[in-house]
């Protein structure tokens, strides 16, 4: 039976939920191949110790240092083949100005933005949503709506990042959809519409927090609207470059839809959206798993 390593934890402010989605990960993977399991960066040097034994390292990260494409580089450069995305579709994922500075090109709408630097004066004009550049699951965003509340959440996120992205406010409903390869082709799974129940929006607590938020799927919209949303992830998937699996969240005003960011590792926790996906699509992740590792390995024969 092939060896897989599943790579996972990492230093960044989401490794409880990476560690989280790797167990979803190993259990599926267990079903086809044997696997072993390193919590990086405890268990980097028994990685580069026994690393040649495994076929194939599935990165299992989420945030900086695993889902920026710093652990891909590191494993191109020991030769090891991977799932998911590689260094440059991680990157421009991670990086929110870049992401959307690209949907921006593609003539994707999503909110008006701007990006602040530390020491730069903003006067307030509306209310905005404030995030650090790259982090994902909602960490350090803040919906600002005065003078004061614009210069704390600006404050924070330089205590995380050093760019901040300053967004106009949307006031919709929130979506999401997935997008896996399948049979070597991008294909978006059903629609999730999101309703978080004890906050304004769907931050860090809703995502991961049992029955934080109500999470319909399929989404209860008329088709055109389901189609114009799996149409426009499929999109920003094909031109970012990514592979097996993303997720796109947007935010739908007079079914208008706007693109908020991509996830090129989204959450595989018992909690996550994408798990729900698959499942509403009659699809089996553990085959979905099974099919990528494969089709990686028939890379490297050739």
């Amino acid at each position: 039976m092939p060896k897989i390593a599943i790579l996972t934890g990492g230093e960044s402010s989401e490794r409880e939920i990476a560690l989280l989605s790797s167990q979803f990960i190993t259990t599926q993977a267990k079903r086809f191949f044997s696997v072993d399991v390193f919590d990086f960066p405890q268990d980097l040097p028994r990685f580069i110790k026994d690393q040649a034994q495994y076929v194939l390292a599935i990165p299992v990260f989420h945030g900086r240092g695993g889902e920026d494409g710093q652990i891909q580089g590191f494993l191109e450069t020991l030769k090891t083949p991977y799932l998911f995305s590689g260094i440059d579709g991680h990157s421009a994922g991670m990086n929110k100005v870049f992401s959307k500075l690209i949907a921006q090109s593609i003539k994707i709408n999503q909110p008006g933005f701007q990006i602040i630097l530390p020491g730069e004066q903003i006067r307030f004009s509306q209310k905005s949503v404030v995030k650090p550049y790259d982090n994902g699951s909602s960490v350090g965003v803040y919906i600002v709506g005065s003078q004061i509340e614009l210069n704390h959440a600006l404050e924070t996120v330089f205590k995380l990042s050093d760019k901040a992205l300053v967004e106009e406010f949307v006031a919709g409903e929130e979506y999401t959809v997935a997008v896996v390869d399948l049979k070597k082709k991008p294909q978006a799974l059903p629609v999730i519409w999101i309703k978080p129940k004890k906050n304004s929006f769907f931050d860090y607590k809703s995502k991961y927090s049992d029955n934080g938020a109500d999470e319909v799927c399929p989404a209860p919209i008329d088709k055109k609207l389901s189609d114009q949303l799996q149409q426009i992830a499929v999109k920003i998937h094909q031109t970012l470059g990514l592979k097996h699996l993303s997720r796109s969240d947007f935010i739908v005003k007079d079914q208008r839809p706007y693109f908020l960011e991509v996830n090129t590792i989204p959450g595989l926790t018992k909690n996550s959206l994408v798990p729900k996906a698959v499942k509403t699509a009659d699809l089996d992740f553990g085959l979905l798993l099974k099919d990528w590792v494969e089709t990686e390995l028939k890379k490297r024969v050739r």
